[in-house]
Formats: C-alpha cells, sequence, structure tokens
C-alpha cells in the first residue's frame, strides 16, 4: 500500500509503535556507506522511535516489534536521513509489515518501513535480513548465507578494525568498527584469511549485514563470543 500520502503529512503521527532494534550497548554512530549510497532514505513521520531491547537482545531481530523491542533509544524526525542495511518482516504497521536494520543519527536499529518516504512497503535496493521470521538464509546479504538461525549478536572491538567485502584483507574496506564499539548485527563467523596481529592468530571472520571483520580484534573468544555453532 502507499505509505507516504498528502493527508498523513498534516496529521501528528505518534510513532512510539513504530520501530523497533536490536539491543545496544554501545551506540553505533553514523558512518559514510559510499559503497552502497542508494540505501539511504528519510522519515517522513514524527518522533519515529528506535528500540532496543535491554533484557533480550535477540528478540528484535527475530521478529521486531513494540512489545519485543521496548527501550527507545533514539527519535527520528521528518526528513531524519538514515543508512538501511537490510528489511524483514515483524509487527504491521500502518497495514505495512516490513522493518527496516538502520543506522539513525546516534544509534543502529530497527524502524517500521511503513515510516519511509518511500510508495511501497518493501524498499527496491535492499536485501532481506538474516534471522526474522519468515526470511531464510538463502536470500540474505554478503555475510549470511546459511539455512540456520543467524543472530544477531553483539561484538565489542578491541582495536578499530575494518569491515570489508569479503573474509581476506585483500578485499574492499568500506566501514569500520572503533576500538570500544560494540556492534549488535554480528550474523555468523566463517573460515577466511588467517591473519596473525598483537600476538593471535586467527582465521575467523564475523559476518555483519553489510561485510566481515576479522576476529583478532574483537574481544572474546576465538569466535568473537559468537556461539561456536554460527557458522554462515
Amino acid at each position: 500500500m502507499p505509505r507516504f500520502p498528502s493527508l498523513r503529512r498534516s496529521v501528528a503521527a505518534s510513532a512510539g509503535i513504530a520501530v523497533a532494534a536490536f539491543s545496544l550497548s554501545a551506540a553505533l554512530p553514523v558512518t559514510a556507506h559510499a559503497a552502497q549510497a542508494g540505501r539511504y532514505y528519510h522519515t517522513w513521520a514524527t518522533d519515529v522511535a528506535v528500540r532496543v531491547s535491554e533484557v533480550d537482545p535477540d528478540a528484535c531481530g527475530r521478529h521486531p516489534s513494540v512489545a519485543d523491542c521496548p527501550d527507545v533509544r533514539e527519535r527520528l524526525q521528518p526528513g531524519t536521513q538514515f543508512y538501511v542495511y537490510c528489511q524483514g518482516p515483524g509487527q504491521t504497521v500502518g497495514g505495512n509489515p516490513y522493518w527496516l536494520m538502520i543506522n539513525g543519527s546516534t544509534t543502529t536499529g530497527w524502524m517500521a518501513s511503513y515510516y519511509v518516504a518511500y510508495p511501497d512497503d518493501r524498499l527496491p535496493d535492499v536485501p532481506d535480513c538474516p534471522g526474522t521470521s519468515g526470511v531464510s538464509g538463502a536470500g540474505a546479504p554478503v555475510a549470511a548465507r546459511s539455512g540456520r538461525a543467524l543472530g544477531p549478536y553483539s561484538v565489542t572491538a578491541y582495536e578499530t578494525v575494518n569491515i570489508r567485502s569479503a573474509p581476506k584483507t585483500s578485499s574492499r574496506a568500506f566501514d569500520k568498527i572503533r576500538a570500544g564499539e560494540t556492534r549488535t548485527d554480528a550474523l555468523c563467523w566463517t573460515h577466511g584469511e588467517t591473519v596473525r596481529d598483537h600476538g593471535y592468530t586467527n582465521d575467523v571472520w564475523i559476518g555483519f549485514t553489510e561485510g566481515w571483520a576479522s576476529a583478532v580484534y574483537l574481544k572474546g573468544n576465538e569466535y568473537a563470543g559468537l556461539p561456536a555453532d554460527a557458522t554462515c
């Protein structure tokens, strides 16, 4: 159904029901995603809430909804631009069942696609999010190529690390996780190029919605804290 007819712009849109998010232990700064610049969109509604779940970090990723993601971390205003990682089904809002995993002004989370300034329910250039109900890993972007349930999981970098297009250091780097920053959209891990640094040697790479990061630079065990069976 059309998402933002002119009538809506004259209505004070309360978006408290609008948005859900992955649980965050730290806000993710907005970065320049030059490699996928076409995934920038903006909101048309007022106070669109970006939500998290402090109690269950995985709840929002499984089925984004207000009930599963009760904690508001950010509210977006009309015209606020954000980057969209992926989309998946969740709580129906305004007749639209799709939700978006976004990088907002100060945090990463889920928001209802209904509040995006675009006429259709689904965005044309955004892949499906793995792990959301109704979406299999087969149709997921970059990191997700598995039929099993994938993340999301939280990982923290102890040193700034690049996010690359493939699990090898020769691949293009188009984003980074800064030292001390926590990402809550880690999906799975895979074996890739062996990285040796700071006395550590590891060939495990962590898959995110948009790319790969070496586990050598992430806190935790050899899998950066992900389950041993969370393979991509």
